[in-house]
């Protein structure tokens, strides 16, 4: 039984950490003296927090404080009701990570021990087994809140593994966390790319950054030696990765009229036979894409295309492209959308790298922000930076090739192909962009979430995609070894995970964990009725569940199906006269029932709900042919791939404004209805 005081102290910080204005959000226990001040006057009755936690009123042994913080936790596992108990147990290890005094500057155990009182060297007995409670804590709130109270990452940071935990919380103050938007807003990050760690750095050293964040993240930001310096970097790009391009005033999670950021991207194609670049300005969210796309101030509009991305800026109202070949690509420029309030913003960059788009679903060449390791990429520069770049260019890097182009770059720029870059020490600090990225990141790609934070539905995974990676390192899957599929760099998850789970990836090199990622896979779920207020028989008339035979309630069928006189194949051959020719796709109700008609075979595995025909070279039509084909008399066993799902979302989604909907109201509702489920998958 824990003391009273003890509770009180810990649901408080509890209260104070997770809450539901944090749902969805990164939540850190950041406990320090100013917030242990700030607390103790709402707690008249608990006393101070140092001596409720280790519980000296009460003759507990400091030295015992880990064991009994573990048997909290076992005893709280048997029913998981209220909040952990633990939390003030892992506060206070994580206000001695953030105590000053005479202490050597990774010294964690002394500051640990002085905390408690105790004149003595060495680990705190049972300090090993705290990772249970900082893994726990995740599960607690992706698992069982299901975000809805903030996300918990249990992460070790600076080497040791033990007291990496603590440390890793005392990195960003919630002032810091709540600075970060605006300090990526001022220095032009974008939130959906990698960035090297050169230009995380510099953006925490910046005016905003100093303006608004501790002095100690700032000076941080500027000790490269520092032990903590690369576990800050990987926490912050971790939290730009997470940006949704929103900016929340200093002292508001959320303003309704924060402005809002978005990154602009050059794309080219290249035709090697002319010697003639097409060079075209794309835009990449981090968040859902307006309904309406964007209307810029110069008369100019973006539309979504695929992934996040959109379709190449294009003259409003004369839909040609912009040229990409006529703007600063030295200084960078911004644009601005009326509709909705968006700063769109291109880097100024003196060397840009251009990678593969097709991953993405793009046909054309698209910018990265950081070198590529271990694959060909294109390299654009003005040529009067050649001598800063030859030394980099023929000795570190293999086939090195310029590429003679006679249109569609800015002028006095060259572009080359690189086979692969082999290093970056020669040109890593002239050019913070041709550096390899200091970190390696896992991100989970498409999926259908069943809430906040990583929580999937199990029918509907998502896919890994690994960054920063080099060729040695791999993906395990609860210590399964996953394979890449043609792309090296994105795979996805084997189909034996247990739903109700908790699913651990890792990216290693070797025997090192460089990042752990944690989800969470949800059963399917029902919306029925638990009783039907009406059941029907085979003719329409009101039955009985009892009765012999099949009877049905809504979508709920009881009994035999009936014999299928014919195939769904053959109705919907007799069908084409009614429908026309269709050229195009056939789709199912789910995610990944998708086949391309007439190129590939009827399904056998599940009846298609949708014909989509192209009508022309830009319109498409859709016809809904479900209610043909007896979908309530079939039941779907497909068990679709990756790229089935991304076509199925591409044709319903991505397609849905040069798609005219079918014309009738009914019908027309069930597409609205299945467009909404792909918009989220």
């Amino acid at each position: 039984m824990l003391p009273n005081a003890y509770r009180q102290w810990n649901d408080a910080l509890a209260k104070r950490f997770f809450r539901p204005e944090r749902s969805g959000k990164n939540v850190y226990l950041y406990v320090n003296h100013d917030l242990i001040e700030g607390l103790e006057p709402s707690l008249p009755g608990a006393g101070p927090f140092l001596d409720a936690v280790i519980g000296r009123d009460i003759g507990y042994g400091a030295d015992g404080i880990c064991q009994r913080s573990l048997r909290a936790f076992q005893f709280w596992r048997k029913s998981r009701e209220g909040f952990p108990p633990y939390i003030a147990y892992l506060g206070l290890f994580v206000l001695a990570g953030d105590i000053d005094g005479d202490f050597a500057p990774n010294a964690y155990y002394p500051r640990l021990w002085e905390l408690l009182g105790e004149q003595r060297t060495g680990t705190v007995p049972s300090f090993h087994l705290m990772s249970q409670l900082w893994d726990d804590l995740e599960d607690w709130t992706v698992r069982d809140m299901r975000g809805e109270v903030g996300i918990f990452q249990s992460r070790s940071v600076g080497g040791n593994l033990h007291i990496g935990y603590p440390l890793s919380q005392t990195i960003l103050a919630e002032k810091d966390r709540r600075a970060l938007p605006q300090v990526f807003y001022s220095a032009g990050l974008d939130p959906a790319a990698l960035h090297p760690a050169g230009e995380i750095a510099t953006a925490l050293r910046g005016s905003t950054a100093k303006r608004l964040m501790r002095a100690r993240s700032v000076r941080l930001a500027s000790e490269p030696d520092d032990v903590l310096h690369a576990a800050m970097i990987d926490v912050v790009s971790e939290e730009l990765a997470d940006w949704d391009g929103v900016v929340a005033e200093p002292d508001l999670d959320r303003a309704v009229n924060s402005p809002k950021f978005a990154g602009l991207r050059v794309c080219i194609s290249i035709d090697s036979v002319t010697g003639i670049t097409r060079s075209s300005l794309r835009c990449k969210l981090n968040r859902e894409f307006p309904e309406a796309g964007f209307t810029l101030s110069n008369g100019f509009r973006a539309d979504e295309d695929v992934n996040g991305w959109s379709l190449p800026i294009e003259h409003g109202a004369t839909g040609d492209e912009l040229d990409a070949s006529v703007l600063d690509w030295r200084n960078g420029i911004s644009m601005y959308a009326t509709t909705p309030v968006c700063k769109l913003k291109l880097q100024g960059r003196e060397v840009r790298i251009f990678v593969s788009g097709l991953q993405e679903g793009i046909s054309d060449l698209v910018e990265t922000q950081v070198l590529p390791r271990g694959q060909s990429f294109y390299l654009c520069y003005p040529e009067d930076i050649w001598p800063r770049l030859e030394r980099w260019a023929t000795s570190q890097c293999r086939e090195f090739r310029t590429i003679t182009v006679v249109q569609g770059l800015p002028k006095s720029w060259r572009l080359a192909r690189i086979e692969e870059a082999i290093d970056d020490e020669a040109v890593r600090n002239a050019f913070p962009t041709l550096s390899f990225p200091s970190e390696v990141r896992l991100r989970l790609i498409g999926g259908i979430r069943s809430g906040p934070g990583n929580n999937f539905f199990n029918f509907a995974p998502p896919s890994i995609e690994l960054l920063g990676t080099t060729p040695e390192t791999q993906v395990f899957c609860d210590d399964m070894l996953l394979s890449p599929g043609p792309d090296p760099n994105f795979m996805g998850l084997p189909s034996t995970i247990a739903t109700g789970s908790r699913v651990i990836l890792e990216a290693r090199l070797g025997q090192t964990v460089m990042q752990r990622l944690r989800l969470f896979l949800t059963g399917d779920f029902s919306v029925r009725m638990s009783e039907p207020l009406l059941t029907l028989d085979s003719t329409g008339a009101s039955g009985q569940q009892g009765d012999e035979g099949m009877t049905c309630a809504g979508a709920l069928i009881n009994g035999d199906f009936p014999i299928l006189v014919r195939s769904a194949a053959g109705v919907f051959y007799d069908l084409e006269p009614e429908l026309g020719r269709v050229h195009g796709f056939l789709i199912g109700q789910h995610p990944g029932e998708i086949v391309a008609w007439p190129s590939e075979p009827f399904p056998d595995d599940w009846i298609p709900q949708w014909a989509i025909t192209r009508l022309n070279r830009k319109r498409w039509g859709a016809m809904y042919i479900g209610d043909k084909l007896g979908l309530t008399t079939f039941q779907s066993s497909s068990q679709p791939t990756v790229r089935k799902v991304r076509l199925w979302k591409q044709a319903l989604w991505y397609r849905r404004r040069r798609t005219i909907p079918p014309r009738r109201q009914v019908e027309r509702e069930l597409w609205d209805q299945v467009q909404l489920v792909a918009r989220n998958v």
